[in-house]
């Protein structure tokens, strides 16, 4: 008997709520704090831990430089050869030679340079016949000195290009002529819509097609430019030891210098200058609108660890999306108010990345490995076999060091220069993949406990 008074009291306390009329109460309180959490995680940015749809290995043949093509069907990849890979991961064909490369903005070209050589491809076609498929070199170029760096003009009709001796070359693609300087030496180079600029750290150069100077200002620098994008024809933003600054080409009048907090290590711009963003050895980033205005920072390293330096960066078209490597192998992307948005651990040095028109496919490259990223999906199609390397389709649970890495070998020389193309554009590449965030879910977890902890004392 005691045992059933015993049950009916519990019963009682259990659900006095109800019978006391407290619950409209109650329930209006906590219906009301989950309305307020649940508009605050509405503003809360998901983290995604993204994985890489496909990596390839290439031990022994140091990657120098990526391209993506506007669509992000096609991949170029420098390391020695020219690697073309498709949208997932299929290893098209491979071409001697190439260190660096540039795509032209339709994708259907390919310059690379490799020691004093310059090379240009007819890009293959991802979805053709299997001859389709294959790159053809359409025209090399030797140059009496081995090229250090160079830059292509969108519609390719123009290759800029220093030397190690810090020479200048130009090439006209159509023409297939290439001219020199070398009386004036720069610390970088692009190619504007007006013609090529070169900085040093006393000067601004203009060039024309055949390579003489048509306009020379000062410019007063604390250190040699490393970077240097062009928003305009008349303006030229570039790095200054721990500062970036924007110009007037054709006067030398600074329009604006803002200092950051660290040695500028990359520095990318979305078309248009109407996003600037810089990032610093330290491991900080910083976004810029086209009058200099911070818009927003992100520290990659709050840690302050060394070598953990941000080294490269790639922004999107209407800069919705910002890809950033880092010294201590981590891939970062970031949204256009600088939040971030998914990150990806590979544990090696990250030395090139790039990205399609509208930054849904995002590459980036080691020294011996790429990672693609391809956001919105954690499944690709799998890659037919690889003529060399290794390709791995990876899966949420991979990790980078579970690749294998395969010794490359490539084919033979290509047939002998054809005829040169008569149109040549240029661009830069991208990719990224999505898991559950896991630091959404750990303040919706504490939400609800904060919910059932203030239930539990009203009781």
């Amino acid at each position: 008997m005691g045992g059933r008074m015993g049950e009916q009291q519990q019963e009682k306390n259990v659900y006095h709520i109800w019978d006391s009329g407290k619950f409209p109460i109650e329930f209006t309180r906590i219906a009301l704090l989950l309305s307020v959490l649940t508009v605050f995680l509405s503003f809360v940015p998901v983290t995604q831990a993204l994985e890489p749809a496909w990596n390839y290995s290439r031990a022994g043949g140091e990657i120098g430089g990526v391209a993506v093509s506007p669509k992000g069907d096609l991949i170029a990849v420098g390391a020695g050869r020219v690697l073309f890979f498709a949208g997932n991961g299929t290893l098209l064909t491979q071409e001697p030679f190439g260190n660096d490369v540039r795509m032209t903005a339709d994708g259907k070209y390919t310059a690379s340079v490799y020691s004093s050589h310059i090379y240009y491809f007819q890009n293959p076609l991802p979805s053709g016949s299997p001859d389709q498929q294959r790159a053809t070199k359409l025209w090399d170029y030797e140059l009496s000195d081995q090229v250090y760096s160079f830059d292509m003009n969108r519609d390719g009709s123009l290759i800029a290009g220093q030397t190690i001796r810090k020479n200048l070359i130009i090439l006209n693609t159509k023409a297939r002529v290439a001219r020199g300087n070398t009386k004036v030496t720069d610390s970088v180079i692009q190619i504007s819509g007006s013609g090529v600029i070169g900085l040093s750290d006393s000067a601004i150069h203009t060039y024309s097609t055949t390579a003489n100077v048509t306009r020379t200002e000062d410019l007063v620098t604390n250190s040699a430019p490393r970077f240097l994008v062009l928003p305009s024809g008349s303006t030229a933003v570039f790095s200054d030891g721990q500062a970036i600054r924007s110009v007037n080409i054709r006067n030398g009048t600074e329009r604006w210098k803002r200092q950051l907090n660290g040695a500028v290590s990359a520095l990318s711009i979305a078309p248009g200058g109407s996003l600037i963003v810089a990032g610093t050895e330290a491991g900080n980033i910083g976004g810029f609108d086209t009058h200099g205005n911070l818009s927003w920072s992100y520290s990659s390293n709050p840690e302050n660890r060394q070598t953990a330096g941000i080294t490269c960066i790639a922004v999107s078209d209407k800069g919705s999306v910002i890809a950033v490597g880092t010294a201590d192998g981590k891939v970062l992307f970031l949204n256009s108010r600088g939040e971030l948005t998914g990150s990806y651990r590979a544990r090696e040095y990250i030395r090139h990345i790039a990205m399609n028109t509208d930054g849904t496919v995002v590459v980036a490259t080691s020294d011996e490995r790429v990672y693609a990223f391809s956001p919105g999906s954690q499944q690709s199609a799998t890659p037919s076999p690889a003529r060399t390397g290794t390709v791995v389709m990876t899966s949420v649970a991979s990790v980078a060091s579970s690749a294998v890495q395969t010794p490359v070998s490539g084919p033979s020389e290509p047939a002998p220069p054809a005829t040169i193309p008569t149109e040549l554009p240029t661009t830069y590449s991208v990719i990224r993949t999505a898991t559950q965030s896991p630091p959404a879910l750990i303040t919706l977890l504490v939400s609800l406990a904060l919910v059932v902890a203030i239930f539990s004392r009203r009781q």
